[in-house]
């Protein structure tokens, strides 16, 4: 009755998680929240028979370094605690739902649904706030950004292509049509967003799939993707969606910044910023500022006139790395770089060399998700943001632990 139970809200609350993160304000902490009170109830009650590999090891400990660091700089900067590191508490929150996961694994099949769902519902959603209430960017700044909204349509869109992929390959097709076309939506939907370095990724992600694929969905393959790449041709050049505005604008931000004559727009913005984060981070390269030291340098860099004063009020520098070692300093950096880079070689071996087709494709969708951070956080700094910060340490979670090889694993 409890492996059940357990298997049953598991999975659940992944549907619960991923298909109302963008519909429902703060919704994003409800199921990880549950998963970590199952988690506890779990390891109390079994704590004897808890197996403890070295993957899993090096997910705990490179965690718990990341976030120890972050609460050393909180302190020794007199940032208010735990206030001035939210986001890293869902890190540290993913260690007990790890070893719940390992236990009790959620469904393959179920998982590829989820997906698939939450992409159709977050184009549709994207859509309707764009054509139906007629907001410039999709989705209402009261629930959530559009920047960290278009980051995790993106990355699910991109689930959603090498799922779609995989299943056309095992010929279930209907399963394949259903998340090609749940990707489809989820890429119209991403577009409404206006967000640019949303996209920084795809083309990459895109063409290895293609060249995974190439041989044994040929004529799949080609087909979808000179449709893919026919939709954003189409849709760039429909004025509503305004993506040839957005794009224009780009070029025009960086013309007027280096002329001098208009720096305030998106493009300045982030140039202005990281200017002033470099000239701070000279200043105190090894443990950085902490958040209210970050934050206050920049008032003072602004009244100063070191950066333009409309920046003087930002709170982060739209680069997740740069970000991280104005708040953290180098030390800050290292682990972050650590952090990643152990969690995607960790993918990338499971991609090479696993045998069973599910594992190798959990692998490809954890770098995929890994690759996201990246790229999205080269424009931004979206580990500060609660919803995409959730919503890469539960998918990065979820596929660790679908990915560990366990002999007392309770089947699906």
């Amino acid at each position: 009755m409890r492996k059940s139970f357990f298997l049953y809200s598991i999975n659940v609350l992944i549907l619960i998680f991923f298909v109302v993160l963008l519909s429902i304000k703060s919704s994003y902490y409800v199921s990880p929240v549950i998963l970590v009170a199952l988690s506890f109830f779990y390891i109390f009650s079994n704590y004897k028979n808890i197996e403890y590999r070295y993957d899993v090891k090096k997910y705990v400990i490179f965690s718990l370094l990341y976030y120890i660091v972050g609460l050393f700089v909180a302190i020794l900067n007199g940032d208010a605690i735990p206030s001035s590191f939210k986001a890293d508490h869902f890190l540290l929150l993913s260690i007990p739902i790890l070893f719940l996961l390992i236990r009790y694994r959620p469904n393959f099949k179920f998982l590829a649904i989820v997906f698939g769902v939450s992409c159709l519902i977050y184009g549709i959603q994207s859509l309707y706030n764009k054509f139906y209430l007629g907001l410039d960017r999709a989705f209402d700044l009261d629930v959530i950004n559009p920047i960290p909204a278009a980051a995790i349509i993106m990355t699910v869109t991109l689930y959603c292509i090498a799922l779609g992929l995989h299943y056309l390959e095992e010929k279930d097709i209907k399963m394949g049509a259903f998340l090609l076309f749940s990707s489809c939506i989820g890429l119209l939907g991403n577009i409404v967003t206006g967000t640019r370095g949303s996209w920084i990724a795809f083309p990459f992600i895109l063409f290895f799939l293609f060249f995974k694929y190439r041989i044994s969905l040929k004529k799949i393959v080609y087909s979808f993707f000179i449709f893919l790449i026919s939709i954003i041709i189409v849709v760039s050049i429909i004025p509503q969606f305004g993506v040839s505005k957005r794009y224009q604008a780009a070029l025009d931000n960086i013309t007027q910044y280096v002329d001098d004559s208009n720096a305030y727009s998106s493009v300045g913005v982030r140039f202005d910023l990281y200017k002033g984060a470099w000239y701070a981070i000279q200043e105190k390269p090894i443990l950085g500022w902490g958040r209210d030291g970050m934050l206050n340098k920049r008032h003072e860099q602004a009244e100063s006139g070191v950066i333009p004063n409309y920046t003087k009020d930002y709170t982060h520098s739209h680069n997740q790395f740069i970000e991280q070692t104005y708040h953290r300093g180098i030390v800050g950096l290292f682990v972050l770089l650590l952090l990643i880079y152990t969690f995607l070689k960790y993918f990338i071996n499971i991609y090479k060399s696993s045998s069973v087709e599910d594992r190798k494709i959990i692998g490809l969708l954890g770098i995929i998700n890994i690759l996201g951070l990246i790229s999205f956080n080269l424009t931004d700094a979206l580990l500060i943001n609660k919803e995409y910060a959730m919503f890469f340490y539960m998918c990065n979670v979820v596929f660790y632990a679908m990915t560990i090889n366990n002999n007392r694993r309770v089947p699906e």
